[in-house]
């Protein structure tokens, strides 16, 4: 970030065309996919008489579904970010623990930080849906989500923050290698990076090390279902 976008509080509002276009920077020509699924499917495979798969095959039917995959947890992680904004001001988050003896300016540029970060998982949803469709798929459409005192109290908004950007992570290290083209790994990738910044971020805000494991753990796609699934309203 220059110093100018610094000084600009719009400056993190990308495009979402210009995101779309440096994602898909180098794809070629890919053709149509079939539209693939994200937590709206069974995670596991099952056989004929509905039992999973003791194989636990946790893989993915082609590149927009692990896009449409991403996008879901782009989705949740930006209503997250909203609700609890909406809900939390500076001067709540100046009354959490860690701020309470802080300036005023220490808290304030912690909450604007994470309007950036809202912004943030925001552009990475609608980029995302944006690809699915240059690839001929379908986005997925965002599920209805209840985070409940999560997005009402600052200490519980960190830790479950902590949690979310943990999952986002390790969820696209686990996807990244069911990606047939190699461009969209590494445009995934960019992704995936910013994810990691935003957890060792808000793992500051909850008082623990940024930084805990000299490697991250990959998870699996039925993983991370486990862990977003109970923010996700059943219809």
């Amino acid at each position: 970030m220059t110093a100018d976008e610094t000084d600009d509080p719009t400056a993190h509002r990308s495009d979402t065309s210009n995101s779309r276009r440096g994602f898909l920077a180098g794809t070629g020509a890919l053709g149509a996919l079939a539209l693939g699924s994200a937590f709206s499917t069974p995670v596991l495979a099952s056989d004929e008489h509905g039992d999973e798969d003791a194989s636990g095959d946790d893989e993915f039917e082609d590149d927009v579904a692990v896009l449409n995959y991403a996008r879901t947890l782009e989705a949740l992680e930006y209503r997250f970010y909203e609700a609890a904004l909406d809900n939390i001001d500076e001067d709540d988050l100046a009354c959490y623990g860690p701020f309470e003896e802080a300036d005023d300016s220490v808290s304030d540029h912690v909450y604007e930080a994470l309007e950036v970060v809202r912004d943030h998982e925001e552009t990475h949803f609608e980029t995302l849906g944006a690809v699915v469709e240059d690839l001929g798929g379908e986005p997925v459409e965002e599920p209805e989500f209840d985070f409940g005192s999560a997005v009402e109290e600052p200490d519980e908004f960190v830790a479950t923050a902590v949690v979310l950007e943990d999952t986002g992570v390790g969820a696209y290290a686990g996807a990244a290698p069911s990606i047939e083209n190699e461009d969209v790994v590494t445009s995934a990738l960019s992704i995936h990076s910013v994810e990691a910044r935003h957890a060792s971020f808000l793992r500051v805000l909850d008082m623990q090390v940024p930084f805990p494991n000299a490697f991250d753990e990959a998870l699996s796609r039925s993983e991370v279902l486990d862990r977003a699934s109970q923010f996700i309203v059943e219809e």
